[in-house]
């Protein structure tokens, strides 16, 4: 079967689900599960984009794309599915979600990347670059900060 994939807002209450679920399996491991919002105001701010990855129309991945409205914008909470990691997913999230930001007519994307996940962004084109300290809090307290130029 040829791979397909698509990447839509998150607007039905399915895709809400699947959008939630992939984050807390993902992201929110163990008992921080417990800690974790999907009632977050962040979710639902007009310049925030809930992103959801389907592969053949199943869900596998996740990133909230949230737009500065200055060119800038952070790409957010990236996830795919434990059992699909390593296969090209991650790659295609990356190309879709860049698309999508130059869409809105986004220039410069940032990152709060996981240390597990550095070589990943740096393979797709990422640089460090500080952009903002505050970030670095909560989840995001042990990651590293880079951006990359879209062309």
């Amino acid at each position: 079967m040829q791979k397909s994939y698509k990447l839509v807002n998150v607007i039905t209450s399915d895709h809400w689900k699947a959008y939630h679920a992939i984050r807390r399996q993902v992201l929110w491991r163990g008992n921080e599960v417990a800690s974790y919002d999907d009632k977050h105001e962040d979710e639902y701010l007009p310049s925030n984009h809930p992103l959801l990855l389907l592969l053949n129309e199943n869900p596998i991945g996740t990133l909230r794309l949230d737009n500065f409205n200055d060119g800038c914008g952070a790409v957010r909470l990236v996830a795919i599915l434990d059992g699909l990691q390593r296969q090209g997913h991650g790659r295609q999230l990356s190309s879709l979600a860049e698309d999508y930001a130059r869409n809105l007519g986004i220039k410069t994307l940032y990152v709060n990347a996981d240390p597990e996940a550095l070589e990943f962004y740096i393979k797709l084109g990422w640089d460090f670059y500080a952009w903002d300290a505050e970030e670095l809090i909560d989840i995001a307290a042990q990651c590293k900060q880079m951006r990359k130029i879209l062309s």
